[in-house]
């Protein structure tokens, strides 16, 4: 990924509010008097505060993949074979739902969608990444 994200106004604050709103809930759910009667010994403490640090980082971590310009490349910039490195056709259509792939992650399995691209020469089929694949991307 390019590190090209660049949310507008109105989608920067639409996906604060939906952190707010999730971040508000995990603090409701560490400190709510509701849950103290499960939240007694240090234990049941750390365990609770690590699925929610879990829970907020998956959040982060999908919503910035979901965000990423490489989702849908324009054809100008079109991704690059990761054996060749020459530019790659598009498999899905552009009105066609973005075929799905499943990662696991450190902050845990995140559903990644992304248009296929396939190399005529290498007759390799791909997910985007950004244009050009870089060393070590893990074969992108």
């Amino acid at each position: 990924m390019d590190g090209g994200l660049n949310l507008r106004g109105k989608e920067r604050e639409a996906l604060r509010e939906r952190w707010l709103k999730r971040s508000a809930e995990a603090f409701e759910r560490m400190f709510g008097k509701e849950h103290q009667d499960r939240l007694v010994t240090l234990t049941q403490r750390e365990d609770m505060a690590c699925a929610l640090g879990e829970e907020l980082r998956a959040f982060l971590l999908k919503e910035h993949v979901a965000a990423d310009p490489q989702t849908r490349p324009s054809e100008k910039r079109a991704p690059c074979c990761p054996k060749c490195q020459r530019p790659a056709e598009r498999v899905t259509d552009r009105k066609e739902e973005l075929p799905e792939r499943e990662l696991s992650t450190r902050a845990g399995d995140i559903t990644l969608r992304r248009e296929q691209w396939q190399c005529k020469k290498c007759r390799v089929l791909f997910f985007s990444a950004r244009p050009q694949a870089g060393v070590g991307d893990g074969g992108v």
